[in-house]
């Protein structure tokens, strides 16, 4: 379980994170983050907290952030709020790198979500853009229902797959959960 001062990152996409509360901390009210873009980072893809609300402000550099359709060029100065519901994506398009605060209120289990997505990318366990295959990705889309779906296809279509799809992906061997190979290592010499 990550925890204040534990730091993340995401190979595919050029993202790194930094706790400096999560869940555990907070009592679940909040997860907190220093986020760092390489140049060209990005998030994986446009998405929603269904019960959350997020917000971004850029400490150094600049992204490109969309929220719920509407395009930004976000520059040091100004925090931006995304409301639960709506959709959103970050993009550093500029040719430095980009470091943001972000927030989410309540944290539920993002911060396992967060670390759970960028370790399988890190892993080597997704496409180039840090998407998984479809069986995990039924399968932790299905566990982190509650804490984030994608903006598009439609909501209706992303549950019928997961539906369909992450029994097989569970009988598979493909869990919602997903630990870093390293950690998977440290756990398990501690136990011989």
């Amino acid at each position: 379980m990550p925890r204040a001062g534990d730091m993340i990152e995401n190979t595919m996409t050029g993202e790194k994170a930094v706790f400096r509360s999560t869940r555990h901390e907070t009592g679940g009210a909040l997860l907190e983050a220093d986020y760092y873009l390489t140049p060209g980072g990005y998030v994986a893809a446009a998405h929603v907290h269904p019960r959350q609300e997020e917000t971004f402000e850029v400490l150094e550099g600049s992204v490109d952030i969309s929220i719920g359709g509407r395009d930004i060029h976000a520059v040091p100065g100004q925090t931006y709020v995304v409301m639960p519901g709506v959709s959103h994506r970050i993009v550093n398009h500029a040719g430095a790198p980009a470091h943001l605060y972000s927030t989410l209120r309540p944290a539920m289990r993002s911060d396992e979500l967060l670390q759970t997505m960028w370790a399988l990318a890190s892993d080597g366990r997704t496409n180039k853009r840090g998407i998984p295959n479809l069986l995990q990705a039924a399968v932790s889309g299905a566990y982190f229902r509650g804490e984030l779906y994608l903006a598009g296809p439609p909501l209706w279509l992303q549950d019928l797959v997961f539906r369909l799809f992450a029994p097989l992906g569970r009988a598979a061997g493909y869990r919602g959960r997903y630990l870093p190979a390293a950690a998977t290592a440290e756990k398990e010499s501690h136990h011989e």
